[in-house]
């Protein structure tokens, strides 16, 4: 491989420019049935809603003088500006939340009229608490408008509001359990009782946030009084006012259990607490991963720390720590003992996996270098539920919230607990590869994400998060064994493809990984391994640079891209799982691949005082691990960088923002990649929009980590840090260099800009910083964007890919201009947003003398601008 050559720095951008407009939508009207339509419709709602306000009253105890109250839903077509801040101002009502209910609302009597064409609106939820003066007040404020068209001052959006109502009703029991799977985890509970484990099922209870710390008090102690009249118990809890969060763990006998389960909530006081917002399971982030491990040796380089901090952090099981892929290379720091809560050797599973990649990579990768700094580990995973095969997989222990578990890892390392400092304080990026198969990502962001938003915010580290692994099998449609005998492995791929298709709406992440502000990885389907695929396992890929088959296919808040990138996480194979001959085919994700493929790691032995036994798994966990240890080689660089060239061209952004930037840089679609989906799933009424397709299935793509860390001659790669205020663009200049005009060879522009935003949850928006650059491709006639340009602007990194091969005119001397800009969101003003910017101008398969041309113009430019100022 060719040297590489330093990553070059911009000079300083011009300032206090004016950011550009973002579009807005036009020629869009709502339309309603009308006032009075609309007034025989609510109104009878809300005086249903006011009888059971004073059934409510009449039948409640309230000793300790509080008004009873409801949280009561809005469901709006449309968007209305400004409601939330006008319901808070009717007296009696407190805004909660506000969410999108469904983004492609089809109704007869509310749609969009667009230049005659008629669209489905969206349709938002607002939920407020009220009690029944609250109610009232609306009430009167809407039969006003309804016989005079006045509202008063400072209330037109609830003007709006009514005539874009389509419901309005209470929260209820059935809202409290949908998409929690609580049910569903309940009755797998009374299962494993009836076979013996278990009598007592602890979940978790999330409780409406108030910001009134003695409303929570009295909440919680109503709670309280609930649950122990029904037998059970509170076993902790947990408050977080930067995320609007309130929990409690709660713990119900079986039999209890077993009430609400054939009811479906009915049977118990608790589930109808109108306190309550969500129940859910707990104890379900398990982390099951192959257990059969082969005996042998492995040859490692002689131990030796070039610096003793670590700067990657492991959130994870307890690893075999005297394992020899680990022994003396890792930090152990578990204050909650969860230690104690495994029972033999072979139960350390993850955590050795994980920790082994993360040091080491792929075992099966001759001559790949290890870490030279020890990893932090904090356990937060441990063995708990027994399986009917006698064992334990680890999990989140159901006694532990996982927010609650990470937020007090996070504040430990950074900041210190008890009166203690910080116990790793260089710690900057954190690797969490758990995620929860009964949280899906639907719009909604899961406290556990909001926890790790706002601790990312907050210490300005860079959690890389797994995707999650999607179980299903593929069902190949009009395919029985005999035909499945007859096809070939391009043929058994397209089947493959088109049976995920099918599952996309299923294949969503876990929670926590649509956290705006982290690293989401997904699992490419590639490993090192060489050997020859064992008996009856079935790769159902053929091609290269694949997706692995149990990725989600998704995209993340607001159709931000998410996950963003794909790292090599072992090739999945797949075993006939067909019962009938004339049936079709029925492909189960492989459990056992003790013979590979897969990437190599660490895995402890059942076997007493093995210290030597290695294995082969699959999926995004092991694609995130590797993502943190690539981050912790590019660290190194990045302080390089710093050493070499211009320090304070970096020191404008934490060094978990520049990470994420260029770790992201490297982000590419691969050509065949493209090739093979667009192949089977381009159609007719996708081909307009087929590109938003590829960023469900790739992200961003696959990460070229050869291309991150330096440059070749034909590549110029740039990097800058700094401060963009709300409103305001910064504007770069790229020197363009004199080999490429008129030429028409291929060039490639990569823009990437990375920051972390604040959080806002009760508001749709959520992120409150939004950013994006404009470069002036065209000068290079680099115009082909290798992305759906709809997505780009909406998470915490913007990465535009831009091709071409005609030529271009422009002179020596030239500059390409890079305007970067900046806008603020979900209600925050006035911010000021650290951000890092990467710019790469390449030549893919010419070898063009860019990067010198580049770097002579920079130092032409550098050096005029200092005489000026001389």
């Amino acid at each position: 491989m060719m040297e590489r050559k330093p990553i070059l720095t911009f000079y300083e951008p011009k300032k206090d420019l004016q950011r550009n407009k973002l579009p807005n939508p036009v020629g869009s009207e709502l339309h309603g049935p009308g006032i009075a339509a609309q007034a025989n419709k609510i109104f009878p709602k809300i005086e249903e809603l006011t009888k059971k306000f004073s059934e409510n009253i009449h039948l409640s105890d309230t000793p300790d003088g509080m008004l009873p109250e409801k949280v009561l839903v809005l469901e709006i077509a449309g968007n209305i500006q400004n409601l939330a801040n006008a319901l808070s101002k009717v007296p009696g009502f407190e805004v909660l939340s506000e969410y999108i209910i469904d983004s492609d609302f089809q109704d007869e009597e509310y749609y969009l009229l667009n230049k005659d064409k008629i669209k489905p609106s969206g349709k938002n939820a607002y939920l407020t608490m009220s009690n029944q003066a609250g109610l009232a007040s609306l009430h009167a404020m809407w039969r006003k408008f309804k016989e005079s068209g006045y509202i008063e001052v400072g209330f037109t959006p609830l003007r709006e509001a009514f005539l874009q109502l389509n419901d309005i009703r209470f929260w209820e029991t059935k809202d409290r359990l949908a998409n929690t799977y609580l049910l569903e985890d309940w009755q797998y509970r009374l299962e494993d009782a009836a076979q013996g484990f278990g009598q007592n099922v602890s979940f978790e209870i999330e409780l409406w946030y108030r910001t009134s710390g003695d409303l929570r008090a009295k909440a919680e102690g109503y709670i309280r009084r609930v649950i122990s009249a029904c037998g059970g118990e509170i076993l902790g809890g947990f408050v977080h006012d930067g995320i609007s969060y309130h929990g409690l763990i709660g713990r119900l006998p079986i039999e209890q259990v077993q009430a609400v389960v054939e009811t479906a909530g009915a049977a118990l006081e608790l589930m109808r607490c109108d306190e309550v917002m969500f129940f859910r399971p707990l104890g379900q982030c398990a982390m099951p991963v192959n257990n059969d491990s082969l005996e042998e040796s492995v040859k490692f380089e002689p131990l030796v720390f070039e610096q003793q901090q670590p700067i990657v952090a492991l959130l994870d099981g307890l690893p075999q720590a005297n394992h020899e892929a680990l022994r003396e290379r890792i930090w152990v720091d578990d204050p909650d003992d969860f230690e104690s809560l495994y029972q033999s050797r072979s139960e350390h599973m993850h955590g050795t996996s994980m920790a082994s990649i993360i040091i080491h990579g792929d075992l099966s990768q001759r001559g790949e270098l290890s870490l030279d700094r020890p990893l932090y580990v904090r356990p937060i995973l441990a063995p708990e539920h027994q399986q009917l095969n006698g064992t334990r997989v680890e999990q989140i222990p159901s006694t532990y919230l996982p927010l609650d578990l990470v937020h007090r890892a996070v504040k430990r390392i950074k900041e210190g607990e008890n009166g203690s400092g910080p116990v790793a304080p260089e710690i900057v990026i954190i690797n969490l590869s758990v995620g929860d198969p009964y949280r899906l990502f639907d719009t909604q962001m899961s406290p556990w994400a909001r926890m790790i938003d706002w601790l990312s915010f907050k210490y300005g580290v860079l959690f890389v998060v797994s995707a999650g692994n999607m179980s299903q099998s593929l069902l190949l449609e009009g395919v029985t064994e005999h035909d499945f005998r007859l096809l070939s492995p391009d043929e058994i791929e397209a089947h493959a493809i088109n049976a995920i298709a099918k599952q996309k709406f299923e294949r969503r992440m876990m929670s926590p990984a649509e956290a705006i502000n982290v690293l989401t990885v997904k699992s490419s389907h590639a490993d090192c391994f060489d050997g020859n695929l064992p008996p009856n396992q079935i790769d159902v890929f053929c091609s290269e640079g694949m997706f692995s088959p149990i990725n989600p296919i998704t995209l993340g808040k607001k159709n931000s891209v998410k996950p963003e990138v794909l790292m090599p996480g072992g090739r999945q194979t797949y075993i006939n799982k067909t019962l009938l001959a004339k049936d079709d085919v029925v492909l189960a994700v492989s459990q056992t691949n003790r013979f590979g493929p897969g990437v190599k790691s660490a895995l402890p032995s059942s076997s007493p005082g093995d210290v030597s036994s290695y294995g082969f798994t699959s999926g995004t966990s092991n694609a995130a691990a590797l993502a943190s240890r690539r981050l912790a080689f590019l660290y190194e660089t990045l302080q390089e960088i710093k050493e070499l060239g211009d320090a304070s061209a970096l020191s404008f952004a934490p060094d978990s923002v520049i990470l994420k930037a260029l770790f992201v840089h490297g982000a590419e679609h691969l050509e065949q990649t493209k090739e093979v989906i667009t192949k089977h799933l381009k159609n007719k009424s996708n081909s307009r929009i087929f590109k938003s397709e590829l960023n469900q299935y790739l992200g961003f793509g696959v990460v070229n980590e050869n291309r991150i860390h330096g440059c070749q001659s034909n590549q110029a790669t740039l990097i800058y840090t700094g401060v963009v205020r709300d409103g305001e663009a910064h504007e770069y200049e790229l020197p363009l260099p004199p080999s490429l005009a008129a030429n028409t060879a291929n060039r490639r522009l990569i823009v990437t800009v990375a920051w972390m935003a604040p959080v806002n949850h009760g508001h749709q928006d959520y992120r409150g910083a939004q950013l994006w650059a404009t470069p002036a491709s065209k000068l290079i006639n680099a115009n082909d964007p290798d992305y759906y340009f709809h997505h780009l602007k909406n998470g915490t990194v913007f990465h535009e890919v831009r091709l071409g091969a005609k030529a271009a005119s422009f002179t020596k001397g030239d500059k390409l201009a890079i305007q970067l800009h900046c806008n603020a969101r979900a209600g925050f003003d006035g911010l000021e947003v650290p951000y890092a910017l990467v710019v790469t101008l390449d030549t893919p398969g010419t070898d063009l003398p860019i990067y010198e041309e580049v770097k002579n113009e920079l130092e032409l430019t550098v050096s005029s601008k200092q005489s000026q100022n001389a």
